[in-house]
């Protein structure tokens, strides 16, 4: 038993991390607290129990910590010691393990009820499992027996919570004011929970008090520089965080703050302030890929290019660093080495967007089949994502002239997948240009059954019947349909005037489209509401409205047709 005890005692110092720089607004790490001697068990292990834990323990030694960390929590339950279940705990947490770590905590707690470790790890996870009323029992139990507490990393859980949470942790903080009206944590967490309630001011008041109770306590710093910004009390809330910065240089978190502060004022001392960090701690992600963005930012490539590049060799945070590289390159006209980054990242957030700029490229250098050949090879590798990459490629063909070739592509796409509704609106869009009607309004409709408040088919569809049909009373009754399901959208606006002018109503007409031009001059707009204008009597206005619209859009085709078929040659352009 006496080399397992060794080897127990061996495991209470877990391997460094390195210091983390971007820390949540209240930590939820545990205090430092001396671990103690690992006292024998008053019955000895069962045989399988210690070889579990002699396994458990030359895991630890060779790096193999989930197979440690199995064994320690398997044998906690088991065996229900104390010890073993402070060390389940201890690495679970080291892990990062955060469902382990409160199951294995709960059990501390249980075996120990008066263990301020136990009792701290417990509330800090029950509060990082949106469990905050639970953490507050946990966290009090170790006011009361005048251990370290974070009631703030508490109350900065319950910022995002229903209303009804928030205000009984309120009233639990209060009612433990009343006992510690002191008490600096609970003094912040009151002030997080009334600046949440919109107060800033009354919040603001309360955190100076904490600061009037220890001028050290440097989260409430934090708290107040956020306050004074929160007020636009910008330059106040400088001042006083570069004050608090020079007197604790050493203080990440209070530099971090300070830096994104600046991030809004002055730019490039952010990025001093990012630089003194990253000297700190020189593989942090975050912190790379600030200063990458910053020096992108501020015009500084080959800095930016540093930044993102060992951000990429951190094996952190890789797509945004290839996504970031790729641009670089492509301002640099590099366009083998753009479409080498952009290829590098899987699916995900930024694969579409990537894979749209290495279409760009190709289309650019004219290689419009090597773009659509590279499309096809990534809805072969990436069948989920086929119904975007079907519409980038028909994109890509629409662009560069071959409109039956990209008819033809999102035809074959909806073979695949018929009910799509992206796929069913492009083609109407391009049926309609290749005045195959019938198949575009089969489209549309085919959307309309599945969503019947499908506002863009249903504007779409009403506006293609009353440009290029009679059927003006089936295209006003789904315009209106269509307004109803997204009430003051321009565009929908000037489809119903349009409609209303076909129908004859030109001061309908007229104060539809005027209301749509004024929050979007758009040139189709632009073109509706001069034509009416025309037809009123007001030649000058519509010719004052059709050149505001061909400023904003000088090849606007709708407008031209529009003056071609209204304004006689003669008429002079002003």
């Amino acid at each position: 038993m006496g080399l397992l005890l060794s080897l127990l005692s061996a495991c209470s110092s877990t391997p460094e991390q390195e210091p983390v720089v971007a820390e949540p607004e209240a930590s939820i790490a545990s205090p430092e607290i001396e671990e103690e001697e690992a006292e024998a068990p008053t019955r000895p292990f069962p045989a399988d129990s210690f070889h579990d834990l002699l396994v458990a323990e030359f895991a630890v030694r060779r790096n193999r910590y989930d197979l440690a960390l199995g064994n320690y929590l398997q044998q906690a339950h088991q065996t229900r010691d104390p010890g073993v279940t402070a060390r389940a705990t201890r690495l679970a947490q080291f892990l990062g393990a955060d469902k382990a770590t409160l199951d294995a905590a709960q059990l501390w707690v249980e075996l120990e009820p008066d263990n301020a470790e136990a009792q701290y790890t417990t509330a800090t996870m029950l509060a990082k499992n949106q469990r905050p009323l639970e953490a507050l029992d946990h966290m009090t139990t170790v006011l009361e027996q005048g251990g370290s507490t974070n009631f703030a990393a508490i109350a900065a859980s319950t910022l995002s919570m229903p209303e009804a949470t928030r205000n009984a942790a309120e009233a639990r903080i209060d009612s433990l004011l009343v006992t510690y009206p002191d008490n600096t944590q609970l003094l912040t967490s009151k002030a997080l929970l009334v600046q949440q309630r919109g107060e800033p001011e009354a919040a603001l008041d309360i955190i100076r008090e904490v600061l009037e109770i220890d001028d050290q306590d440097l989260h409430a710093v934090v708290v107040e520089a956020r306050l004074l910004q929160q007020l636009n009390r910008v330059d106040e809330a400088y001042v006083r965080l570069e004050k608090v910065v020079a007197s604790n240089p050493n203080n990440r978190r209070l530099r971090l703050q300070y830096a994104r502060m600046l991030m809004a004022k002055d730019i490039a001392k952010a990025k001093q302030q990012f630089e003194i960090l990253l000297s700190y701690s020189p593989r942090d992600p975050d912190l790379l890929l600030s200063l990458g963005l910053i020096s992108k930012e501020t015009q500084q490539s080959d800095d930016a290019k540093i930044y993102f590049q060992r951000l990429l060799n951190t094996g952190n945070r890789t797509t945004e660093a290839n996504f970031y590289l790729g641009q670089l390159a492509e301002q640099d006209q590099d366009w083998e080495a753009a479409i080498d980054y952009y290829q590098q990242i899987p699916p995900g957030t930024d694969f579409l967007a990537a894979t749209n700029r290495i279409v760009s490229i190709y289309a650019t250098q004219g290689r419009i089949d090597t773009a659509a050949e590279y499309l096809q090879g990534l809805r072969q590798q990436y069948p989920e994502h086929s119904v975007r990459l079907y519409l980038l490629e028909s994109e890509l063909l629409l662009k560069n002239g071959r409109t039956e070739q990209a008819h033809a592509l999102l035809t074959e796409a909806l073979l695949i997948s018929p009910d799509q509704p992206s796929l069913l609106y492009a083609r109407s869009m391009l049926s309609e240009r290749l005045d195959k009607l019938d198949l575009m309004e089969q489209d549309l409709l085919k959307i309309i059954a599945q969503d019947t408040n499908n506002a863009t088919a249903l504007n779409a569809l009403g506006y293609v019947l009353a440009n290029r049909s009679e059927r003006l009373d089936e295209a006003y009754d789904y315009i209106t349909r269509a307004l109803a399901a997204k009430p003051g959208d321009p565009a929908i606006q000037d489809s119903l005037g349009w409609v209303e002018y076909r129908r004859g109503n030109l001061d309908k007409a007229l104060t539809l489209l005027q209301a749509a031009y004024q929050s979007f001059p758009d040139h189709e707009v632009a073109a509706h509401l001069g034509e009416v204008l025309w037809q009123s009597g007001d030649q000058k206005g519509a010719i004052k409205i059709w050149e505001g619209g061909l400023k904003r859009r000088p090849d606007s085709p709708i407008i031209q047709e529009t003056m071609e078929r209204l304004v006689p040659a003669e008429t002079p352009a002003k």
